[in-house]
């Protein structure tokens, strides 16, 4: 498989059949241009959706793939949107911004998902895509606006019981993102103690850890309000 840089992709609209929080600016706007693709029903494009409205950032793309897909699946759709919007623009011109980074945002948690979990994250290597893999789930990134923790969980429903220490009652579906904005450099900061003095040493992934603070910074970098008030 031949590698691709992420600042080379040039990705087209999605198709209807696939759920879409997309903006559709009519002009291309300044700063970088992203693809973000998630797994999940709700709750990673919902916080992302809110943090990009927040951001007023309309350049940046949410795509949602099937709710419990695997991850090379995730990986896979982000290649097909690439495909897609280089199409595009040999059809449509100038009107379409080009593409800067790609990322893909999976859990381990699932032992479906473990299956092609490896394979996942050599193909996204492989072509240049940024990964936002939280284990054992997305919700730590959530924990983290409360506290710092190293505590290791068994699996999403453990991690999702502990976070209702801080928010009683939570489910997925809820929206939480107006309680978490004001701790958002507090998460930026215990994310990435963590992964540097995680006692599971150089594991990539480990348990718990997340990467989505690296993608939340890129999108503070690219509005000024954000660079001003969170980081």
């Amino acid at each position: 498989m031949s590698k691709r840089r992420p600042d080379s992709h040039k990705l087209r609209r999605h198709e209807r059949a696939m759920t879409s929080y997309d903006r559709r600016p009519g002009s291309r706007s300044p700063g970088r241009c992203i693809l973000i693709v998630c797994e999940g029903g709700e709750t990673e494009p919902n916080y992302f959706a809110s943090l990009r409205n927040h951001l007023k950032l309309p350049t940046i793309s949410i795509k949602i793939k099937d709710r419990f897909g695997a991850p090379i699946s995730l990986v896979n759709e982000a290649q097909r949107q690439i495909e897609k919007r280089q199409q595009d623009i040999r059809v449509r011109g100038a009107n379409l911004p080009e593409f800067d980074a790609v990322w893909c945002v999976f859990d381990v948690e699932n032992p479906r998902h473990n299956q092609t979990f490896d394979r996942a994250v050599q193909v996204a290597d492989e072509n240049g895509f940024h990964l936002a893999v939280s284990n054992p789930a997305f919700e730590f990134w959530y924990v983290l606006h409360f506290e710092r923790t190293t505590r290791p969980f068994a699996d999403g429903d453990e991690l999702k019981e502990y976070l209702r220490r801080h928010i009683p009652g939570y489910q997925a579906a809820m929206s939480v993102f107006d309680k978490l904005l004001p701790s958002t450099p507090m998460a930026l900061q215990h994310a990435r103690n963590i992964l540097e003095n995680h006692p599971q040493g150089e594991q990539r992934f480990p348990n718990p850890s997340t990467q989505v603070h690296l993608l939340v910074e890129e999108m503070i970098e690219m509005s000024s309000s954000g660079r001003q008030h969170l980081r």
